[in-house]
């Protein structure tokens, strides 16, 4: 009995033995299906991590860059400054690591003869936000100064250079211009902009920003910080990005509101007001010896204006203190960082589904055809007394051999290859030291395991079939698919004048109709795809037209380097005798904030009361619900004018749309002249380049406190005489004036305008679309020919010639092409849409645009590689024997 057993054992593993290496020799015979497999499985690994991966090494860079220079989790800044008493009972809130007081002062600097704004902050010790030295050394001495890449780019400077900030004495009211030697360059990791990239576009540089200055800590002995900023505890080893950071940040923000902020608002205005007392006793006495005395001198006089003024400012800064807390969103480059990335990932999102859905429809294809190849074979096995899964297991470890290999080169080009171009490309926006790969096993693994049931369900599916039935009727030749009429052929005025060859491929096509399925859901795929980048690239390269000819209508916006100076800049206008029509407004740099605190930088202009500027900027409703997200708006020029009303702001799409605000939201908007106050969205209007917002003179004034005698204008926006090179000429010799600190031209702006971020990932997902189209193509090809091979040698035989073989194959894929083609443009039409509505990017709306050029390049692109793979399939065609393909099944 046991002699038996063993010889048993021994014929079992000879036997399965024999199946793996019958196993092996498939997977040699049919290279083809394999490499079509392992192709797919990596086009689709690498775009499901590539993308995602390339933004998720980008953030990760930042965080570290973040976590290493130690930027605040939360910053707290006053109306009225803070003390070192807020800085006490800040400490004390449960879930403080460390809080660190800021002195920041504003001043201004010369460059190319023009006055620029400017902030001069002291470095913080060893603490919370400290710079990241590029060049040079930090400051040591009082006389030193650090200075940003960007004020090295715009001025021409050097280290070593002298530099002269100006800035106002609290004290006398007088300016004084203080010089410095810059001793480094520094990166500040409140702005990682690159100053010399192509952050530097129109369409996020409209809003002016200071030029930021370190001195060494101590070089002030103010008693008031500008602000206070704070670490929260455990959140360094968190994901700054993630919700689970946030929702730890907000939950120290609330309880400084609870416990904190309202006390400390009340003990500091307390404390201005007995201030303010003092000063007028000071005040009422000087006033008192100055009226004794006739003779008094010019600077006691001063000295009397001063105090004065002192004591109005104190009994102002009593009446308004109010905290404002914000976190690291309200950081502009961080947001935008997040913003940029986050749209660029779901875009990653959305194409690994079409990828997974055509390799699941390829894979089905050539597996259900190498298991009908190998039916007689199956059928032999069954008869030999195979089970059926061992029998299944041949297919299945072929296809996960292939999903395998696939696999494992498409996470190198996930993980690798994608986000190093990735990371070259945002090198333009932003500036993050070192950057470094990483592998997200999960989410690597898991891209794998996705394609790998997909390709193994469908080959389950395959050989479901064939194994269902006897081994007798598995061995006899599968019987050729019965033709059938064709809906054409009643159309007999049609029908009959077509040739015999012409009808026999129009019966073909509509015989095999999972090939007709599989060939144009596959090429529609793929043809979507590139419609989708051409979709995206067209809405990129239209946005400069649209929003320079389209919305702003004016040809010139000057800015004046002071309120002062505005009077002398619009002198100079009318003298110059450029200018058509003009506008007197007002233009500030502020943050306009949503409801949970999310921030975006925008500029914002008064209109003065009874001004029309309709002709001017061209205010229309934004595109809202289905029409925006799909795309399909009704053209702008149809929608109804929009007026400045006198109760709320007019906020440009691109600027609502990237902190999720619209018609009736309450936000805040936040400046370091006025401070943070709440307003109402009136309308959003239809922008696309930039961040503006609009008030009238009236809602400024109540909004801010600002007194009628107070507000003045620094700005006019002007149509101009001459064309567009004369114009662009013009701002560029107003720009040269003292009394002008920008003159920007919209011909200018519409020249200049470039995304090469975009751009960049188009021409990567059109590549990778491309080379998915030239796979599936391939693959539908040689599953024809395979399956047709009696066919082909039968022509021969009958007398074709190679070019007539040729011909009857090629035209009945060409035209299943030529269908998949048609029904792939409309398709990425309506994906492009989708995906653009969905964007959500700083300073830019995506309103879709698809040139019919578009259409054509990519459905010739389509047929081109179609026609390319028929060169292969050709020389398949003229290898065919007839003679032992007629013998095959013998």
């Amino acid at each position: 009995m046991t002699d038996s057993n063993a010889r048993k054992g021994r014929h079992g593993l000879r036997r399965y033995g024999a199946a793996v290496k019958d196993m092996w020799r498939t997977s040699l015979t049919n290279w083809k299906r394999f490499l079509s497999i392992v192709l797919i499985t990596m086009l689709g690994v690498a775009v499901l991590t590539g993308i995602y991966a390339g933004c998720r090494d980008t953030l990760l860079s930042a965080d570290r860059f973040y976590d290493a220079q130690q930027l605040y989790d939360i910053q707290v800044v006053s109306s009225a400054g803070l003390t070192n008493d807020d800085v006490k009972a800040l400490a004390a809130v449960k879930g403080v690591q460390s809080v660190q007081g800021e002195h920041a002062g504003a001043a201004s600097v010369k460059i190319g003869g023009t006055q620029h704004l400017a902030t001069i902050n002291e470095l913080g010790g060893s603490r919370l936000n400290q710079v990241a030295v590029q060049q040079g050394a930090l400051p040591a001495k009082a006389e030193d100064v650090a200075v940003t890449k960007r004020f090295m780019v715009d001025s021409g400077a050097r280290l070593g250079d002298r530099v002269g900030l100006t800035s106002t004495d609290a004290a006398t009211g007088r300016a004084i211009t203080a010089e410095y030697t810059i001793t480094a360059v520094v990166l500040n990791p409140t702005d990682i902009a690159n100053p010399e990239g192509y952050s530097t576009g129109t369409f996020r540089s409209q809003q002016t920003a200071s030029y930021e200055f370190f001195v060494p800590s101590g070089s002030t002995d103010a008693a008031v910080y500008s602000a206070v900023s704070i670490s929260v505890a455990g959140a360094r080893q968190l994901d700054t990005f993630s919700d689970e950071y946030d929702s730890r940040v907000q939950t120290v923000i609330d309880r400084i509101n609870d416990t904190v902020t309202q006390r400390r608002e009340e003990a500091r205005s307390r404390e201005l007001e007995r201030e303010s007392t003092l000063l007028r006793q000071t005040a009422s006495q000087s006033d008192g010896t100055s009226s004794a005395d006739d003779g008094a001198s010019t600077a006691e006089s001063t000295a009397e204006s001063t105090a004065e003024s002192t004591v109005a400012s104190t009994d102002a800064s009593a009446a308004e203190v109010q905290w404002h807390i914000t976190d690291r969103a309200s950081i502009a480059t961080f947001s935008n960082l997040k913003g940029d990335l986050s749209s660029i990932e779901s875009i990653g999102r959305a194409f690994p589904v079409v990828f997974l859905v055509v390799a699941i429809l390829m894979s089905l294809t050539a597996m259900t055809r190498m298991v009908e190849e190998d039916r007689g074979l199956i059928g032999t096995y069954l008869g030999l007394g195979y089970g059926r899964v061992p029998i299944a297991s041949r297919y299945v470890v072929f296809a996960l051999a292939a999903c395998m290999v696939g696999g494992a080169l498409g996470n190198v080009l996930g993980f690798i290859g994608i986000p190093a171009f990735l990371m070259k490309v945002l090198e333009g926006l932003y500036v993050i030291p070192n950057t470094a790969f990483s592998f997200d096993a999960l989410y690597g693994l898991g891209g794998f395991v996705l394609f790998a049931v997909g390709v193994v369900g469908a080959t389950l599916l395959a050989c479901r079939e064939e194994m269902s039935q006897m081994p007798a009727h598995l061995m006899r030749p599968k019987s050729p698919k019965v033709g059938s009429r064709v809906l054409l052929e009643r159309w007999g005025w049609l029908w009959k004048r077509m040739s015999f060859l012409n009808k026999v491929t129009v019966r073909n096509i509509f015989r095999f109709k999972s090939r007709l399925l599989m060939t144009i859901g596959g090429v529609a795929g793929c043809t979507a795809l590139i419609v989708c980048g051409f979709a995206i690239n067209d809405t990129v390269q239209t946005l400069g037209a649209k929003q320079y000819g389209g919305v702003d209508r004016y040809d010139l916006l000057s800015i004046a380097v002071s309120d002062d100076a505005a009077s002398t800049m619009r002198q100079k206008l009318a003298d110059d005798g450029r200018v058509n029509r003009s506008v007197d407004l007002r233009v500030e740099g502020a943050d306009l904030l949503n409801a949970v605190g999310e921030s975006e930088a925008v500029r914002l202009i008064v209109v003065p009361d009874g001004e029309d500027i309709g002709d001017m900027v061209d205010f229309r409703p934004s595109a809202e619900g289905l029409s925006r997200t799909f795309g399909f708006s009704a053209e702008a020029g149809s929608r109804p004018r929009l007026t400045l009303g006198k109760s709320g702001l007019l906020v440009a799409q691109s600027a609502a749309n990237a902190i999720g605000v619209r018609a009736g939201s309450a936000v805040s908007l936040r400046s370091d002249a006025h401070g943070q106050h709440s307003v109402k969205v009136q309308q959003v209007y239809r922008n696309l380049i930039g961040s503006d917002v609009f008030m009238s003179e009236s809602l400024y004034k109540s909004v801010f406190g600002v007194a009628a005698q107070d507000f003045a204008t620094n700005a006019v926006m002007a149509t101009l005489k001459g064309d567009g090179d004369a114009q662009v000429r013009y701002a560029k010799d107003l720009e040269k004036s003292t009394a002008v600190a920008s003159a920007s031209s919209t011909v200018a702006m519409e020249r200049g305008f470039s995304f090469d971020l975009m751009s960049a990932v188009v021409a990567l997902i059109v590549a990778l679309a491309g080379s998915l189209a030239l796979v599936v193509l391939f693959t539908l090809s040689s599953t024809n020919v395979s399956e047709r091979i009696r066919e082909m040698a039968t022509l021969k035989v009958l007398g074709f010639t190679d070019r007539e073989v040729h011909i009857y194959v090629n035209k009945e894929m060409l035209l299943l092409a030529f269908f998949g083609t048609l029904l792939g443009l409309p398709l990425g039409r309506v994906v492009g849409g989708m995906l653009t509505g969905v964007l959500n990017m700083s300073g830019m709306f995506f309103e879709v645009e698809v040139h019919w050029s578009s259409y054509l390049i990519s459905a010739g692109a389509t047929m081109v590689f179609a026609l390319i793979v028929q060169l292969f399939t050709n020389v398949v065609l003229n290898r065919i024997d007839p003679v032992s393909s007629l013998k095959s099944v013998e």
